[in-house]
């Protein structure tokens, strides 16, 4: 499977980044605390969401059911 298809779900944008760098999709569940590392140049999540629970709704409004 390519990076394309995948999506990594993270509490930590480093993570996220990771696989954004390789041309996937990153998610990020901040638990209200975490936040996006705005960085000229550096990929920012495709989704953030507080919990898991909002990130489930958002995934499904973005990309299907």
């Amino acid at each position: 499977m390519p990076p394309s298809a995948l999506c990594l779900v993270a509490c930590h944008v480093w993570d996220t980044i990771g696989l954004q760098a390789l041309g996937g999709k990153g998610a990020l569940v901040t638990h209200g605390v975490n936040a996006p590392l705005v960085v000229p140049g550096l990929p920012q999540p495709d989704l953030t969401a507080p919990d898991l629970t909002a990130l489930a709704r958002l995934i499904v409004r973005n990309w299907g059911t």
